[in-house]
């Protein structure tokens, strides 16, 4: 079996031959608001056909999905007949559900309807950059990719572009990854933005937090606040839609407060002028800490809640001074 592989890629003083990105410029995208639907993508004079991916009729959406909550799916996106033999074609998923996906492959085909396939092609189930290598392409050969899903919920996979190269451009691997030892400053996280490389793989970033969050999102128990090289409102980057340690809901606004030095772990993007970490981010450290006491919500396990020192230590109800108790400060005497 061939298999795909995942990175952050770029291809070093080459362009696509055929790339297909959202919205396209056609017409039929905007009018799909479901996941059950076959359309065609066009960019220029080529067209794709997309197979049961929803668009939200582009409503803030750059990207498409497929998957459905209550039934198994099969979609599927198709190429036009290229031209030129194809060696590169990368995917990029910015967002999956690995759990409920048993596949993602492509066909190599001779026929629009890809009866006659020529080679296929499975892939690691990751988000990312998936790089496909046919070795068996010809002129006018057509590819379909094949992501075939559990039931779960709307929109288990998220496809922003394809980009397909021809014989004879190799592709050169940019990898930004780093540890949290090595997180990015604000400035080269928003350098990498700009630089637009291989942002599909999550980093490390740390600053101080110039903004804390207004509001606790209720559902996610996410908090979105801003964070700088040095706590103050100048050149910040967003932390959007952030989770606790180990992807933990937040329990309050005071979670996180003005001045915490914090390391998030997340992907960096641009959101209009706006420089930020995409949600879902997970906080790693806290002021040098590195976990977190989350609360309990129920009535019964508030009222007997553990009780821990300001080093995070469990201790008795004889313990005197101050403590944290469901997730707040308090003074037990």
């Amino acid at each position: 079996m061939v298999l795909a592989f995942v990175a952050s890629v770029t291809f070093a003083g080459t362009t696509p031959y055929k790339v297909l990105t959202f919205p396209d410029e056609g017409t039929e995208g905007k009018e799909i608001n479901g996941y059950d639907q076959t359309w065609k993508a066009t960019i220029g004079e080529d067209v794709w056909t997309i197979e049961n991916f929803n668009t939200y009729q582009w409503n803030g959406w750059k990207y498409i999905k497929c998957g459905r909550k209550k039934v198994a799916s099969v979609a599927s996106i198709t190429s036009p007949a290229i031209d030129q033999p194809i060696s590169n074609i990368v995917l990029t998923i910015d967002n999956i559900t690995k759990d409920k996906i048993n596949s993602i492959k492509l066909q190599v085909a001779t026929d629009a309807d890809c009866n006659n396939v020529t080679e296929e092609i499975s892939a690691k189930i990751e988000d990312g950059d998936l790089i496909f290598k046919p070795t068996k392409s010809a002129a006018n050969n057509y590819y379909k990719f094949i992501f075939d899903c559990q039931a779960g919920r709307n929109g288990l996979i998220q496809v922003s572009k394809i980009a397909y190269y021809k014989v004879g451009d190799t592709p050169v691997i940019v990898d930004i990854t780093n540890t949290a030892e090595t997180a990015y400053t604000i400035a080269k996280a928003k350098e990498l933005i700009d630089a637009g490389e291989g942002l599909s793989e999550s980093v490390y970033v740390k600053g101080t937090v110039s903004q804390a969050s207004k509001e606790l999102n209720a559902t996610y128990g996410s908090l979105s606040y801003y964070i700088s090289d040095d706590g103050t409102t100048g050149n910040e980057l967003q932390v959007y839609g952030g989770l606790s340690f180990e992807s933990q809901k937040f329990t309050s606004v005071e979670d996180i407060k003005v001045g915490d030095v914090v390391v998030v772990y997340g992907k960096l993007k641009k959101f209009g002028t706006t420089y930020e970490l995409d949600k879902n981010n997970i906080l790693i450290s806290l002021n040098g800490k590195t976990t977190g006491i989350t609360n309990i919500t129920t009535d019964e396990a508030v009222k007997n809640a553990p009780v821990y020192n300001l080093a995070g230590q469990k201790v008795t109800k004889a313990y005197k001074g101050v403590v944290i108790k469901n997730g707040k400060k308090m003074i037990q005497k």
